[in-house]
């Protein structure tokens, strides 16, 4: 899926076509907070319902001064502005006659009393019972707020390792957004963490209620089952099935994959504060992505220089500049740079899959063959680079004989034993980590 689809998620006709921000006191085009990108979307309704909830709104009809939040309409995945309160004072008239409160009583009250719902509540009890990391396990027990009145009654409460209270909520049909901005803002007043839990999830297939939870929870969300049941009494420990998504890059763009795994609720990253608990970190993620973006021209340039212009000195000096604001500082002179050639010219080759540059060899199997001779301490660099562009395979298909194997065995050997023969040579570490970060991560780990 491609970031910043390009197709507006604004309905057709917005009778609130501008917006007041409360923060600022700027009008704003509707159409241009509904931005073509879902998460943000959905990141928005939360937040203006979580601040309506809270009693702090924090946008307006500029017309009336009513307090707005985002819906979708019910035939398609379109969204606009809804005045909170529809009195009759203003002409953008946006409401039906029946509350979300009074729908949701109506038509969704039913499923929370459901044999699925309560096998579920009772697949998380049993789960968390099972992990001596909570105590205190309760189902459908009130809990009590600070403030007057205030109170609710999750499907299951836990405290975890006895100093944070977790609010287990089961989300089998459509929830309003308004209902589970609500309990987030309680339980971060109270000082405890809302966690939902799915039954399945399919991010291909998901309601806009599973969507409101995925999109402000990171791109997680959490699936309980018989299966993660049983798997949490045999490892003593909360265990979940995760779905979430990850970003990449391609042509410029930032595209999201979907991924599934278990894990260990221990595991997690608990954001208490923004009420968010998740396994893989997406925002994190997608910002390394988005810093490449912006990297990307320089290191577009400094290739085209190491193919086409490396004897310009002029140039060499612009890009030495230029890699000095991102932290990789290079001699005046690239003669200067000892070892510096071979070792990109190694490494342009593992990218491509064959010798590149200044390599004369008929294959990567006889360039690798000479880094063992010449360079040992590139073959750290070179082994997670031909593995990040997947050419592993044309190195058997370049090694009949089994020869490079042999030398591999040999190479890896050194590495466990801790031999200093084929240590990794790190002096142009920050260099490599930006003309290639696909390998950023694990060129600096310690090879063994």
């Amino acid at each position: 899926m491609e970031e910043g689809n390009i197709d507006s998620l604004a309905a057709k006709d917005l009778a609130i076509d501008e917006v007041l921000d409360l923060r600022t006191g700027e009008i704003i085009a509707a159409r241009r907070l509904i931005e073509p990108d879902k998460e943000k979307v959905l990141q928005l309704r939360m937040a203006l319902s979580q601040g309506i909830s809270a009693k702090r709104p924090l946008m307006a009809c500029p017309l009336c001064g009513v307090p707005v939040h985002l819906v979708s309409m019910m035939k398609e995945r379109k969204f606009y502005f809804r005045h909170e309160i529809e009195d009759g004072r203003c002409p953008a008239e946006t409401k039906g006659t029946q509350t979300p409160n009074q729908i949701l009583a109506m038509k969704y009250d039913g499923a929370r009393e459901s044999e699925a719902h309560y096998r579920m509540k009772h697949i998380v009890a049993d789960s968390l019972a099972a992990d001596p990391d909570f105590s205190g396990i309760e189902i459908e027990k009130i809990w009590r707020g600070s403030e007057s009145k205030s109170r609710r009654k999750p499907d299951v409460r836990a405290i975890w390792k006895k100093r944070l209270p977790v609010a287990f909520e089961v989300q089998l049909s459509t929830t309003f957004l308004r209902v589970i901005a609500e309990r987030r803002e309680f339980y971060l007043r109270e000082g405890g963490l809302l966690f939902w839990v799915f039954k399945e999830f399919d991010m291909g297939n998901a309601r806009l209620a599973m969507e409101d939870v995925f999109y402000n929870n990171n791109r997680n969300a959490f699936v309980a089952s018989e299966g993660t049941l049983a798997a949490s009494q045999e490892a003593r420990s909360l265990v979940l099935d995760c779905v979430w998504s990850e970003p990449e890059l391609e042509d410029g763009k930032v595209l999201w994959s979907p991924r599934s795994g278990r894990c260990t609720f221990s595991g997690l990253t608990k954001d208490q504060e923004k009420q968010r608990v998740f396994h893989f970190d997406a925002d994190a993620a997608r910002a390394k992505c988005k810093s490449q973006l912006v990297e990307q021209p320089l290191r577009d340039a400094f290739r085209h220089f190491w193919f086409f212009e490396v004897h310009d000195h002029a140039v060499w000096l612009r890009l030495r500049a230029k890699l000095a604001d991102h932290g990789v500082h290079l001699p005046f002179y690239l003669s200067e740079a000892d070892a510096l050639r071979p070792l990109l010219d190694t490494l342009y080759s593992a990218e491509a899959g064959k010798p590149v540059a200044g390599w004369g060899q008929p294959n990567i199997v006889v360039l690798a063959h000479h880094v063992f001779t010449k360079y040992k301490g590139f073959l750290w660099a070179f082994r997670i680079m031909l593995a990040a562009h997947e050419h592993v395979d044309v190195i058997r298909a370049n090694d009949p004989t089994g020869k490079w194997r042999s030398k591999v065995d040999i190479y890896k050997k050194a590495w466990t034993t801790g031999s200093t023969e084929f240590k990794p040579d790190r002096r142009y570490d920050r260099l490599v980590c930006f003309l290639f970060p696909e390998i950023a991560d694990r060129l600096l780990l310690d090879p063994s």
